[in-house]
């Protein structure tokens, strides 16, 4: 019912667009803050450093080029890019103090291969890095998780221990931060950060 609820909005928000004659000239990206668990894992919501709860929708719509028709980028990009997008299409530079990169190349050619590992935290000390196949977890307590996405797509075999991949897990730990900011208090849920954070 949620679901359908949000795609009646969006198609209100594009007729709406029709309806005021800019529709060919309005860029339209939707995107949600993240993914949701119902049951995958045998857990619940969002609160989690797996794929089920970090995959987001993320639809990027240039109604000025329709010759492409619709076209699907199966790499991990990182939802930090879209201020780097919207900066590269309106032809606006971005602040030097504004992170990640315009996906408008990967747009116009879908071949293009992202390096950039997509980084996702939550609660301090906790991180995923998604990079290729692999999606590599690092807790607060040091706990870590492997997975390979080619051969695992739902994450059930942690890989962490096999000593054949002992390169791509090196390779992940290297993009960890070393740096955290301190958590804004005054828009802290404590309920969503119990357990699952460094104090």
């Amino acid at each position: 019912a949620m679901i359908n609820h949000l795609d009646a909005q969006v198609g209100d928000i594009m007729n709406k667009l029709e309806e005021l004659g800019i529709a060919d000239n309005t860029i339209v990206i939707l995107w949600s803050d993240h993914g949701y668990h119902l049951g995958e894992k045998l857990t619940f919501r969002k609160f989690t450093l797996w794929e089920e709860a970090n995959r987001v929708p993320f639809i990027i719509y240039d109604p000025r080029d329709k010759s492409k028709g619709g076209q699907v980028y199966d790499k991990a990009v990182s939802l930090i890019n879209v201020y780097q997008t919207i900066s590269d299409f309106t032809g606006i530079k971005a602040p030097s103090y504004v992170d990640g990169m315009s996906l408008l190349p990967v747009l116009q050619d879908p071949s293009i291969k992202l390096d950039a590992p997509v980084i996702t935290s939550w609660g301090k000390g906790n991180y995923a890095i998604r990079k290729g196949p692999w999606r590599y977890i690092r807790y607060f307590d040091g706990e870590e998780e492997l997975y390979n996405h080619d051969t695992d797509p739902n994450e059930w075999k942690n890989l962490i221990k096999n000593k054949n991949i002992q390169e791509a897990k090196k390779e992940l730990r290297e993009h960890l931060p070393t740096n955290e900011a301190p958590t804004i208090r005054d828009y802290w849920a404590p309920w969503s950060l119990v357990g699952a954070d460094r104090k």
